[in-house]
């Protein structure tokens, strides 16, 4: 289905293009056992865009692992990780878990082809920076969303990410997330910050809505972090949501 809808409309690179990649970083990617179809989807997405080198694919957790160390140990560490949620043979979010445990420094997106809302808050949890939805997902949103996370940025629907925390919310679990963040004692300014967090915002978006510096937008963004105790921005993000911290869910991507 995917590559069928790239054939009919060839587009043009979305990261980096032809000119200034020997300026721009290669952005490296790693998929972990999709099904043929979606594979070879995939692949045609990715490869629109010349920035992007994809290595070959892992067919489990394990031998992911070992791709990311050995891409490591040659000081070509690989950016970014696309994994289903979970399937008969492969536990997405599991795989996460252990990937950010092991290279905290690497991207994680988490796509599915069968929308269930409690893995979108399993997969922040584990350490994802970004959940899409085969179903509806052009493959701009996968070639943007590849490049916002390898950024700093999330890549999730913001509609997605509050009908997953509405889910949350209907079993009373607001109040946790009202409580933690009033007991950050955070500033007028890192409130701010997080409002943009939840929205997907990348570092360098925020410090354009804000009038701030980058360096003083990462300073923000680690201290939001840190006073909630969130295991990264994307579970700031949730937090965010369920605290009603966000405005109200738009049914677009948040852009850069």
């Amino acid at each position: 289905r995917y590559a069928a809808s790239v054939a009919e409309s060839p587009q043009q690179p979305r990261i980096l293009g032809k000119k200034g990649r020997s300026e721009l970083k290669t952005v490296r990617v790693l998929m972990i056992d999709f099904c043929p179809t979606v594979r070879e989807g995939l692949q045609a997405i990715l490869a629109m865009d010349y920035g992007i080198e994809l290595i070959p694919d892992a067919v489990d957790a394990d031998q992911a692992l070992l791709r990311l160390k050995q891409a490591y140990d040659r000081r070509r560490p690989i950016d970014v990780v696309l994994t289903e949620a979970r399937t008969s043979t492969l536990d997405g979010i599991q795989a996460t878990r252990l990937i950010k445990e092991q290279f905290p420094d690497v991207a994680v997106l988490v796509l599915t082809e069968n929308i269930n809302y409690s893995y979108v808050i399993d997969a922040i949890h584990a350490g994802a920076a970004g959940f899409i939805f085969l179903g509806d997902m052009t493959p701009e949103e996968l070639l943007q969303g590849i490049q916002r996370v390898v950024e700093g940025g999330t890549q999730i629907r913001t509609a997605l990410l509050h009908t997953a925390v509405e889910n949350l919310t209907q079993n009373g679990r607001q109040t946790l997330a009202e409580h933690t963040v009033e007991a950050a004692h955070l500033t007028e300014r890192e409130v701010d910050v997080l409002r943009l967090l939840g929205h997907g915002d990348s570092n360098n978006a925020i410090s354009a809505t804000l009038g701030i510096t980058l360096d003083t937008t990462k300073k923000h963004v680690r201290n939001v972090i840190a006073k909630m105790q969130a295991r990264n921005r994307t579970h700031a993000a949730i937090i965010a949501a369920q605290a009603g911290i966000v405005g109200n869910p738009v049914a677009t991507v948040a852009q850069d």
